[in-house]
């Protein structure tokens, strides 16, 4: 297939470049010179432009571009698709995007793919980002069929697992597992880095080791990212962070009264809870 990718960033990137093994052809369209560059020397498609009107070669359309471009996109990336090619996205939310994209293009097919590093931009690619991760299908009542399976075999040629979820849905869980873990581990940082006493400061910077890393690694990504997501998904991320202040809550209280059998049973709960969201 001729497939277009606008935004060559870390999940368009990652996709070019699977994408291209897989034997297609990619049309990459980047926002300035510069990334243009960078795109062609890292190979991240077959052809790379600035120019949208390279999009009228392809039949399926893939746009790796920032949540609130992808919910306000401009009157050229509009008329640049044709209206008989397949569109997706691959944004962290998924109704305000469907909102804007359904009134728009008539094949339009929210999705989003779980995966991820903290790096951004056109250096930050690589082919196996996507192998194993888990795909979500957001389709409506009003998505083609045809474009639905479609879009489904080339995700599932990539090695990734296809779900399906309403927009809603989506936007629900990935409040819980997504974006509330990139405001906690902001929140982790910050807790880490408020020590008054430079040399103790200095001492715990130096001590942090892959357990901080991990656990923090979500908040020290793109920062607008978050804030887009905190616009976007307002309501379920306040819900989600209304449960998770009832949770730490919990946790201070146990240790604050000296009930440590509860505490061990909370502990050992979250254990067993754990392997249901790590399968």
């Amino acid at each position: 297939m001729n497939i277009g990718i606008v935004g060559l960033g870390l999940i368009g990137g990652s996709i070019g470049l699977k994408l291209q093994r897989l034997k297609h052809t990619i049309y990459g369209v980047t926002n300035n010179n510069l990334n243009k560059k960078k795109a062609i020397e890292r190979n991240l498609a077959n052809v790379v432009s600035c120019d949208l009107g390279i999009l009228k070669e392809c039949s399926l359309i893939i746009l790796a571009l920032p949540i609130k471009d992808l919910i306000y996109p401009s009157n050229d990336l509009i008329n640049a698709i044709p209206k008989d090619a397949i569109v997706t996205d691959v944004g962290s939310i998924k109704e305000p995007i469907i909102n804007t994209w359904g009134g728009i293009h008539p094949l339009f097919i929210g999705s989003h793919p779980m995966a991820g590093t903290e790096e951004k931009g056109v250096e930050s690619g690589f082919e196996s980002l996507l192998e194993n991760a888990k795909w979500i299908i957001t389709p409506t009542s009003k998505t083609n069929s045809h474009s639905l399976k479609t879009l489904s075999k080339l995700i599932t040629s990539m090695q990734c697992e296809i779900y399906k979820a309403s927009p809603k849905e989506h936007d629900e869980a990935v409040s819980l597992i997504s974006h509330l873990p990139i405001f906690v581990a902001s929140s982790l940082i910050k807790t880490a880095n408020a020590e008054k006493n430079e040399s103790l400061l200095a001492l715990t910077q130096r001590l942090a080791a892959t357990g901080y890393a991990d656990t923090t690694r979500v908040g020290g990504g793109n920062p607008n990212l978050g804030l887009d997501l905190a616009i976007n998904n307002q309501t379920n991320i306040l819900k989600a962070i209304k449960e998770f202040k009832k949770n730490i809550n919990e946790i201070e209280s146990l240790i604050k009264n000296n009930e440590w059998e509860l505490l061990s049973e909370k502990l050992t709960k979250a254990i067993e809870i754990r392997s249901n969201f790590t399968n």
